[in-house]
């Protein structure tokens, strides 16, 4: 019996490293806790600004193909995004413009599309 106490130390070092082990795991259930229960808060830099309000959402004309997978050769579907812009003044006067890309509608699409036929057949005039 002494070869084993001797071979795997004394039951007071055996006593702390229960303690650090229950330590470590009371750590990892109240971090796991925390993560749970935390709401989803949004990001300060990409929340709203507080402010009067001088321009609603309004698109600025740009428009993007989004590819989910650019560089996949299987055929993918082709998203249409618009681009819109808010205009913000803060409390200290200055105004703040907030851009923000949203899923385009089917009048958007179509206009995507009518300008590409007018683009094409000025093309094939030339």
């Amino acid at each position: 019996m002494e070869y084993l106490v001797g071979y795997l130390g004394t039951p007071f070092a055996w006593s702390i490293f229960v303690v650090l082990a229950t330590a470590v795991a009371a750590a990892m259930i109240v971090y796991g806790i925390h993560a749970l229960r935390r709401t989803d808060e949004p990001d300060p830099l990409f929340g709203g600004v507080s402010g009067m309000l001088k321009q609603d959402w309004a698109r600025t004309k740009q428009i993007d193909f989004h590819l989910p997978e650019p560089d996949s050769t299987s055929p993918q579907q082709l998203i249409l995004r618009v681009e819109e812009r808010k205009i913000v003044e803060n409390s200290m006067g200055q105004e703040v413009a907030q851009l923000r890309w949203r899923l385009a509608t089917v009048e958007e699409a179509k206009e995507v599309v009518a300008c590409w036929n007018a683009h094409a057949h000025a093309a094939k005039a030339m």
